[in-house]
């Protein structure tokens, strides 16, 4: 790999050390398999569809508009949605606490995955500073609150990717390493195996060879790092990923007797020159004629082997293998129009490399264009609107196998594009994540079952409900939340807002409290201090009466036991905008995203822990919960939270499992919600 290329690897890098142990290691990819859904045993398949008419996704269709086959078997769609992608602030973004929190929000199915491939090769100093304006302009620009991102060139190991939200770090790396192309660069810039070949095959003596050689390396390992990449994705999960390429494209150099043929002062190939060596005896390897420990033989090697690569080939299977793993190529030629000496376009693809991956993996070209930054906006446009599909599988066989997948519209004139299937996994591997000694166990059926049972409590149809919680220590705190639940528009009588009296009790010691609701505003949340309970309950009652004084109030109580761990809710959706706001109802819909906050002490005895969502039985569904710590800023009061979102899980009751580390060790805490359409 040429130098200039570690640079953008070091700042990659760099970006994920700003997370503590953010970067992948070898152990991270055994951990992206052992999370990856198991599909026969399960048989669910999630498919991700672009329905589009005149290159625009069309909207407003329904389930029964579409129609799923599994290798020509009809599938019943069981799950179904709309997905809208919007954006919002960076700073409201969490970013991954950890390794594993990164594997589990990669996992999420409606986390957009974009890996923007910088092919710093075949990419020459021009090129790479007119992409970086555009693409930095992509990254600010069009990614999501759930987006992830990371940057990789052909030097880079797939082990040390590092996904975040945010792309600050990324953008400043960028800003600074504008340079990062070293295409058609000069000697200087040769790595050091290049620069041996150069050693070994002298122009003098074989002419040609060594730039043929260091042309062929460059394409193979572009390819081989692409060919990662897929591989990495594919093992994560199961869902469209993205993959942004950026290149000026390849030849795709196929077998070349003729590189194999000497010139007439060439020694046979793999015949050393008997020397004299550093100790006076005689050898045919002296490491003085060595730039950096290449010996001819090896040099040798490397030109047998590179003059019989087949990169069209490879470039197939890297399409096939594209496939399986759900991967979209968008390819990006930074060179624009622009006119070399001989008259040929600089931007155009001669080998139609470039359209061969893109166009053979459901993606889009930009190329032969000056406006760099529409292209990319016709990227940000092809992802931001689809429909996620999943069904049953009717065929439950172990074998390993590919299963082709065809997606149809029930209307004219749309053009679908959809992933073009799935491996099964096999019997033995079945058998292996079965027995996986380190697969997360199911929590006790019991526990599960009593955190579900509190979800009995919420009276049904309630306009008004609360929820108290009382955080540790010798002073503890109560904070009380509120919230108007209504199905329609908000009640006319508290549509210019409300106040909250409080009342809030033990044995016979009390405290009282006040909240006031701004107009347009439904929930709230306060604090007080909590009062002392000789019983160990704690009843807690608020009375909400509208601002205006009209109609009758509301009013509700709850009784609570202040040993018990409780977060404080929030919730986020499209009723919300793109702020949280507090939940006093464990009711939440599909299209909400949650957020659940932990009172712990000031000391920094409790830290955050892992996170996953349980079914009924107990059972960790795929869904990612990302657990990490806040502080109060006024308060000082610390906060352990976990956040995720709910538009992969099917209509039930779930709990939520959030492990808070302690001196003592792990406490997990129980948190039932029911999910709604």
């Amino acid at each position: 790999m040429v130098r200039a290329s570690g640079r953008i690897a070091t700042f990659a890098r760099r970006r994920g050390a700003l997370v503590p142990g953010l970067l992948v290691v070898l152990s991270g990819l055994v951990l992206a398999q052992s999370q990856q859904p198991i599909r026969v045993g399960t048989n669910l398949v999630r498919v991700d569809v672009y329905p589009t008419r005149d290159g625009r996704v069309v909207d407003g269709l329904v389930a029964a508009d579409f129609e799923v086959l599994e290798d020509g078997v009809p599938q019943a769609i069981d799950s179904f949605e709309h997905v809208v992608v919007t954006r919002g602030p960076q700073s409201a973004r969490t970013e991954p606490s950890s390794q594993r929190e990164m594997m589990r929000a990669l996992a999420n199915p409606r986390a957009r995955i974009f890996l923007v491939f910088l092919d710093a090769p075949h990419v020459n100093l021009e090129g790479s500073h007119a992409i970086n304006g555009p693409l930095i302009d992509f990254m600010t620009t069009h990614l999501a609150d759930d987006d992830l991102v990371a940057i990789m060139t052909p030097g880079m190991s797939v082990s040390s990717l590092a996904f975040g939200r945010k792309t600050q770090a990324l953008e400043a790396g960028l800003r600074r390493d504008w340079a990062w192309g070293v295409g058609e660069r000069l000697a200087p810039e040769l790595d050091e195996r290049e620069s041996q070949y150069t050693v070994c095959y002298s122009e003098a003596v074989a002419p040609g060879v060594a730039a043929k050689m260091i042309a062929r390396k460059r394409e193979r390992a572009t390819l081989e790092a692409l060919q990662d990449a897929v591989q990495f994705l594919g093992s994560i999960r199961e869902d469209r990923k993205a993959i942004v390429t950026v290149t000026q494209g390849w030849v795709l150099f196929r077998e070349d007797p003729d590189l194999m043929k000497q010139s007439e002062n060439e020694r046979p190939l793999g015949m050393e020159k008997v020397t004299t060596g550093l100790n006076g005896t005689l050898t045919t390897d002296d490491p003085r004629n060595r730039v950096n420990m290449l010996s001819k033989s090896e040099c040798d090697s490397d030109r047998m082997r590179l003059a019989q690569i087949d990169n069209d080939r490879f470039l197939r299977d890297l399409v096939d293998d594209a496939n399986r793993g759900n991967s979209t190529f968008y390819m990006v030629n930074p060179s624009g129009l622009i006119a070399t000496r001989n008259g040929r376009i600089r931007g155009a693809d001669q080998n139609g490399a470039m359209r061969t991956l893109a166009e053979n993996t459901d993606g889009l070209t930009v190329m032969n264009s000056n406006d760099l930054k529409s292209g990319f906006d016709r990227i940000a446009s092809d992802m931001a609107s689809y429909y996620l599909l999943g069904y049953y599988a009717t065929n439950t066989k172990p074998d390993g196998r590919f299963r082709s997948i065809t997606v149809r519209v029930r209307q004219p004139g749309i053009v679908v594009r959809a992933r073009r299937g799935y491996r099964a996994p096999s019997a033995a591997e079945l058998t292996e994540a079965r027995n996986r000694p380190d697969a997360a166990p199911a929590a006790p059926v019991s526990n599960v079952q009593r955190a579900i049972d509190e979800l009995g409590r919420t009276r049904p149809g309630a306009r008004f409900r609360i929820d108290a919680i009382v955080g540790p220590g010798p002073h503890p705190s109560l904070w009380v939340v509120g919230e108007l639940v209504t199905t329609t528009a908000r009640p006319d009588e508290f549509s210019q807002g409300a106040r909250a009296a409080i009342e809030a009790g033990g044995s016979d010691k009390a405290t009282t409290g006040a909240a006031t609701l701004k107009p347009g505003e439904v929930s709230f949340v306060t604090k007080l201090d909590a009062p002392a309970a000789d019983s160990g309950a704690l009843d807690v009652r608020v009375r909400l009466t509208s601002a205006d004084g009209s109609g009758l109030p509301l009013t509700e109580s709850v009784r609570l036991d202040p040993a018990d761990a409780k977060p404080v809710m929030y919730r986020r959706g499209p009723t919300t905008g793109p702020r949280m706001v507090p939940a006093a109802s464990p009711i939440f819909s599909r299209t909400e995203r949650v957020r659940l906050d932990f009172p712990v002490g000031p000391a920094p005895g409790h830290k955050p822990g892992s996170g996953r969502v349980l079914n009924r039985g107990g059972i960790a569904t795929q869904i990612p919960v990302v657990v990490s710590e806040r502080t109060d800023e006024g308060t000082g009061q610390r906060w352990i939270t976990a956040e995720l979102s709910l538009a992969a899980l099917s209509p039930g009751d779930y709990v939520v499992e959030v492990v808070i580390e302690r001196e003592s060790g792990e406490t997990p805490v129980l948190t039932p919600i029911r999910v709604g359409r």
